[in-house]
């Protein structure tokens, strides 16, 4: 026993004093393959100052990677599709004479041809008719062969018209994912603008919130010093102030990781001091509706799905394998198709209902603000006439006016926040249904 505890403590000692080696051969040895390749391309960004939704739209279409990506499988679906279209041209048939030689006793003593007369020599005969047998054996194998190889053609060339046909309807559901994807981007980039723009005017309150704070800390420090407030009251003040930059700092910093997303996404140069313009003509309306059906109809997922069911009806005609089990699978197949399409239709009705109402929920949140912007507007009418009588002091004038802006700020909101769910309402009449 006390060997084994000995020969352990050795083990465990010779492994602490071999493991710091090994410890420092990982970590200052790196493996170079020669052979690696990494394709890096330094891109030259535009520069500049000032940037509208117009401009922003534009790029995010021209520069969109999604979009290549899908042009260029639009492009391979169709080059494949032509070459197994080609190769089915090109694809021959196996051919093959059949022949009979005399192989019977009656066939080689009487053939019927002057130009091989029959024989007449008992060992003649026998010998004749064993050799042509077999050769009339390894005929028919041969003619066999030539059958099986094409039928094994004959289901490759049916393979290859159905792998041809799967590739045209690809394409076809191709072009539907891009003109979606061009759809969705346009959204997304929308809603990218819009989220930036509103965090700016979200700043620009926030700073001139912390201006009056400001004022009111010096107001209640002097009234302090006067005895007319408590140092209480200060750091009330200055607590407030604290996590009003808090708040301020979080929010820049939002802004600008979602300003160098945009400018990374439509290609421009980084600029923590780019202009967003704002949206003109946003014209606050009633959400106008399209019926459910005719929105479906219009779908570009339900013209997919459409695309995949008329493959699978296409499929039960046009199967390679003609056994039970082949059609059994292409109706299995066609009724996979089948549920999925009306899966599609009950989620997409789903949404459809979904966005109409969010986008009325927007609507009707513009026109709450605008009263209310309309009830501090009138209320500050009357804190200037008592300001002129003096029963106000001008301070007291401007952390109303204050509020008027911070209403104005959230009536901007809301309707930035209105266009963007009315423009999705609209891209649902094109087929984006989301």
């Amino acid at each position: 026993m006390k060997k084994t505890i000995i020969t352990l403590s050795a083990a465990l000692l010779l492994i602490s004093s071999i493991t710091p080696g090994l410890a420092l051969a990982d970590t200052s040895t790196t493996t170079t393959d020669p052979d690696q390749n990494v394709y890096v391309n330094a891109e030259v960004l535009e520069i500049v100052s000032s940037v509208d939704l117009d401009f922003v739209l534009d790029k995010a279409l021209k520069d969109s990677h999604n979009l290549a990506m899908l042009t260029l499988k639009y492009a391979a679906q169709g080059s494949k599709k032509a070459d197994l279209e080609q190769q089915m041209n090109d694809m021959g048939s196996a051919s093959f004479t059949p022949g009979h030689l005399p192989s019977t006793p009656a066939e080689v003593t009487n053939t019927g041809n002057p130009a091989l007369p029959g024989l007449t020599d008992p060992t003649d005969i026998a010998w004749t008719i064993m050799q042509d047998t077999a050769m009339n054996q390894m005929l028919q194998g041969m003619g066999a062969l030539a059958g099986g190889m094409n039928t094994i053609i004959s289901a490759q060339r049916a393979q290859m018209k159905t792998a041809a046909h799967q590739l045209g309807t690809d394409q076809r559901n191709s072009l539907l994912q891009t003109d979606e994807a061009r759809a969705g981007i346009r959204l997304q980039t929308i809603a990218q603008y819009v989220t930036l723009l509103g965090q700016k005017k979200q700043l620009d309150f926030m700073q001139t919130y912390l201006d009056v704070m400001d004022k009111d800390l010096l107001k209640a420090t002097l009234f302090a010093q006067q005895g007319l407030a408590s140092n209480d009251d200060v750091q009330t003040v200055q607590k407030a102030i604290r996590k009003q930059k808090d708040d301020q700092a979080t929010l820049l910093n939002n802004y600008r990781l979602g300003l160098v997303q945009l400018s990374t996404d439509i290609g421009i140069s980084y600029d923590p001091n780019l202009q967003l313009k704002d949206i003109d003509g946003i014209i606050v309306e009633p959400i106008a509706k399209t019926d459910t059906v005719t929105l479906l109809k219009a779908s570009y997922q339900m013209k997919a799905a459409g695309n995949n069911i008329d493959e699978a009806v296409w499929g039960t005609t046009h199967t390679v394998t003609s056994n039970t089990y082949g059609d059994t699978y292409q109706g299995v197949n066609l009724a996979i198709n089948g549920q999925k399409n009306e899966q599609t239709r009950l989620e997409l009705t789903k949404k459809i209902q979904a966005t109409y109402t969010d986008a009325e929920n927007a609507y009707q949140a513009v026109l709450a603000e605008q009263l209310g912007l309309s009830d501090v507007q009138a209320d500050q009418g009357n804190m200037q006439l008592r300001y002129k009588l003096g029963v106000i002091a001008k301070h007291d004038l401007n952390k109303f006016t204050l509020k008027v802006q911070q209403t104005e700020t959230t009536l901007a909101a809301a309707k930035l926040k209105y266009y963007v769910l009315r423009e999705k309402a609209k891209a649902m009449d094109t087929g984006f249904i989301q």
